[in-house]
């Protein structure tokens, strides 16, 4: 099981922020928040799913063998 990072909290709480910076504060603030923010929140929710993506690949991955009635392979015996 996966260690929780609280990245996509985060970046929820942060977007939260955000909206109450926007109303309380000035313009200039507001313009250098947003591009980190942003990025921030790409990055949580982006490398989530691609990491999820890559979990569901590597379980599929796993499970898959050779079928043990291969007649390639016929337990070692030439016939």
């Amino acid at each position: 099981m996966a260690k929780k990072t609280y990245k996509r909290e985060l970046a929820i709480a942060l977007l939260i922020w955000l909206a109450y910076v926007v109303e309380v504060k000035d313009v200039a603030i507001v313009e250098v928040l947003v591009w980190p923010i942003f990025a921030f929140v790409g990055a949580a929710f982006g490398f989530d799913a691609y990491s999820k993506q890559l979990w569901d690949k590597s379980s599929e991955s796993s499970d898959r063998r050779r079928p043990e009635h291969s007649s390639e392979y016929t337990g070692g015996e030439d016939k």
